[in-house]
């Protein structure tokens, strides 16, 4: 176990990535704002 606790931090953060690479859930997406009619429009379809 790593005494270090920032290495520690970055060991964690590696093995998610690693997870959410093999899960395919790495890609950054873009967020889009919805006002309401929009959201209507979605529901109603």
């Amino acid at each position: 176990m790593e005494e270090d606790h920032i290495k520690h931090a970055h060991k964690m953060i590696a093995h998610i990535d690693k997870k959410r690479k093999a899960l395919g859930i790495d890609k950054a997406r873009e967020r889009v704002l919805v006002d309401m009619a929009d959201r209507r429009e979605l529901e109603a379809a």
